[in-house]
């Protein structure tokens, strides 16, 4: 059903001067509308002042409304874990286990969970996504008698040596394959190693011998690059071996363009020779050439390179100079667009060189210093205002972002400024409140989520579709309201 007056929520929950029988139509009309149930659901499952009993009670629908999406892939609300990992679903306490953000103590609840798919999964992330569990669990799944966490657990970061190094000698060959590395190699001892080079287990001698693998030096003269076979290696000596005179000349003129591209990137390659690679026919190889750290600014500006569209690495060479201010200036200065964009990543950055590169001619300069906490606040509500990449909802989260005067945006034709303004720290309940009838629903969802909306306003708001999970989501929504709501939608106490 419309919602468009908002008035069905209202009379139920929050008109004293509403009859009684008003008011019971009023909440017959919101107990048959199954999809706002959901949007209150949802907003109340991420609701991050939502007690205790109300979670509680969210996770008592079955199935739980949208939960991949506020579960699973959103940093969930702690009291929510909490919920979770008791929950008497198996399927659910997996859709928690498989965030990577699930608070440590909860995942560390769910790596001894009864279930056996749980504790997997739970284990499984934490290794992928490097979680430190407590040293005693991961010692007690490391010792424990499932192969498949003892397998997992030899990934785990925090896992005492000793654990680590005894998984070699595991029953299961996968645990004594995945516990043999080049760290674990030299230290085990000496008839373990013996037994591993023997061992019957394919998987476990293809560990061996990836762990005492040592790659052959790069060549770096002509006869050697001649005599190689493997064409990665031959890059990869063109692109970072001390390369001799002889066979740098020779690379400069092969027919190959990626060995070239890699040869005008080689730091090792004097510069002199290197520009010679700045007429070359392909332009990712004048490219490169461009990009060298012993290139001046004068021989940069004589290449004829074009920049392709899209996002480029910083070059090593400036990352390195990252913690030198007068080399950040230096290079803050450089014509060239790339060595500008690649100087922002610095996470310390001069006065100085925040104010140039806030004034760049470059539109990727400005956009990614707006990654850096650095940026000044114009420059972050210049670029929300403009970007339409993915990364444009990071921005609003900077540091610099959220300051007093934003307000002054709530009437501009920019929907965008117009949610900015929610962000003043000395906003008032009017500017809310009126925001809150904004018909962008970027807008309308910001200020139905603002503390400081009027609890009249809210109450309405629950009962429009398109803003209520925000407004269920809003951390002033009292704790009986949201067992009001609860009530409605028909889930049990």
């Amino acid at each position: 059903m419309p919602h468009g007056d908002a008035q069905p929520t209202r009379i139920a929950f929050d008109s004293p001067e509403a009859s009684e029988t008003a008011r019971a139509e009023a909440l017959r009309t919101l107990a048959v509308d199954a999809s706002l149930h959901t949007e209150w659901i949802v907003g109340l499952a991420t609701n991050w002042e939502a007690p205790y009993d109300v979670l509680r009670r969210v996770f008592t629908v079955d199935p739980l409304p949208e939960a991949r999406y506020w579960l699973t892939y959103s940093a969930p609300v702690p009291r929510a874990a909490e919920v979770a990992v008791a929950h008497p679903e198996p399927r659910v306490r997996v859709m928690a286990a498989e965030n990577p953000c699930l608070p440590p103590e909860s995942r560390a609840v769910l790596a001894e969970d009864p279930d056996p798919k749980v504790r997997r999964v739970a284990v499984m992330v934490a290794r992928e996504f490097g979680v430190e569990l407590p040293v005693e669990l991961t010692v007690r799944l490391a010792t424990g008698p499932e192969p498949r966490l003892r397998y997992l657990a030899a990934g785990l970061p925090g896992l005492p040596d000793t654990a680590r190094l005894a998984l070699a000698e595991d029953d299961d060959p996968r645990v004594r394959a995945a516990a043999i590395t080049s760290w674990s190699w030299s230290r085990l001892r000496p008839e373990v190693r013996t037994s591993a080079e023997a061992d019957p287990d394919p998987r476990v001698r293809e560990a061996v011998r990836r762990a005492t693998h040592v790659d052959a030096p790069l060549p770096a003269a002509v006869e050697d690059f001649l005599a190689e076979a493997n064409g990665r290696r031959r890059r990869d000596a063109a692109s970072t071996a001390p390369l001799d005179a002889a066979l740098a000349a020779l690379l400069v003129d092969h027919e190959d363009s990626s060995v070239r591209h890699g040869v005008a990137r080689n730091p090792h390659v004097p510069a002199a020779l290197a520009l010679r690679l700045g007429a070359d026919r392909d332009p990712s190889v004048r490219l490169a050439v461009s990009l060298r750290a012993d290139v001046t600014e004068e021989q940069r500006a004589a290449i004829d390179y074009a920049v392709p569209p899209g996002r480029h690495p910083v070059p090593g060479w400036v990352e390195e100079r990252f913690g030198d201010p007068d080399a950040i200036r230096k290079i803050a200065a450089s014509s060239h667009v790339l060595l500008r964009r690649g100087v922002t990543c610095a996470p310390a950055l001069p006065a100085d060189v925040i104010e140039r590169l806030t004034a760049d001619e470059d539109y990727f300069v400005r956009l990614m210093l707006c990654e850096n906490d650095h940026a000044p606040h114009e420059l972050l509500v210049e670029m929300f205002a403009d970007w339409n990449g993915l990364s444009r909802g990071m921005l609003a989260r900077r540091s610099n972002f959220a300051r007093p005067g934003l307000a002054r945006f709530a009437d501009d034709s920019n929907a965008r400024l117009r949610y900015a303004a929610l962000f003043d720290p000395r906003r008032g309940q009017d500017l809310v409140e009126r925001l809150s009838h904004d018909e962008e629903e970027l807008v309308g969802r910001r200020a139905a989520a603002d503390p400081r909306l009027p609890r009249p306003r809210l109450v309405e708001l629950l009962g429009e579709r398109r803003v209520a999970r925000a407004a269920a989501r809003n951390p002033a929504l009292p704790a009986a309201l949201m067992h009001q709501l609860l009530d409605v939608a028909g889930v049990d106490r």
